[in-house]
């Protein structure tokens, strides 16, 4: 009982780490996730836009081709009809607005695709992930100091080294992870997460 007591302090700080370590796991899978959509969102239509223009481009070299065949002089007077004065290409118009519409689309892919190199989606999400997960072995850290203290208990001065030694792996993470900032909305989402597996805090 006298080193249960002895402890409290140790222990409301284990606790505490505990919890920060879980907001900063699920705060960055959060931020994970956000970059991700946002890479598929400016990754799927480049592609989609990409294969348009090819098949666009496909088209109208065929079409160009067949308009380029030599054809006889006797068949082309015996079987092509002459249009009307005037009257309007509609095979010239419909190629024309196909390759309009394929610079349009070639100028948005090239637009997504910069947006998409510039902030570099997927690389953040990577990172991300990664500092998520180094929380969390922070946490699990936490958890089983916390359970061993149950089963065989330390006195304070060793708790507290143990402490020690897990906080400077906290502050070191804390550091790497300016690198890769969160929003509001990203703390939101980690302070309402909840866990897989509950945990309670034996010692509370």
């Amino acid at each position: 009982m006298n080193t249960e007591s002895g402890t409290n302090g140790v222990l409301a700080a284990i606790e505490e780490l505990r919890i920060d370590s879980k907001i900063g796991k699920s705060k960055h899978f959060a931020a994970s996730d956000r970059k991700m959509l946002w890479h598929r969102i400016f990754g799927i239509p480049v592609i989609v836009a990409n294969l348009f223009v090819g098949i666009v481009l496909v088209n109208l070299q065929s079409t160009s081709g067949a308009k380029d065949s030599p054809i006889s002089p006797a068949t082309s007077v015996a079987s092509a009809p002459t249009p009307p004065t005037g009257a309007p290409n509609s095979h010239l118009l419909e190629n024309e607005y196909l390759y309009l519409l394929s610079i349009l689309l070639a100028f948005g892919a090239a637009s997504l695709s910069g947006v998409q190199t510039f902030f570099n989606f997927h690389k953040a999400s990577e990172g991300h992930r990664s500092i998520g997960n180094r929380y969390v072995h922070v946490s699990r850290q936490c958890k089983a100091l916390q359970q061993r203290h149950r089963d065989i208990p330390f006195p304070a001065d060793a708790l507290w080294k143990e402490y020690e030694k897990i906080y400077s792996e906290y502050n070191q993470i804390n550091t790497e992870a300016e690198a890769f900032p969160t929003s509001k909305a990203d703390l939101k989402t980690a302070k309402g997460a909840a866990e897989i597996s509950p945990y309670k805090n034996p010692h509370s």
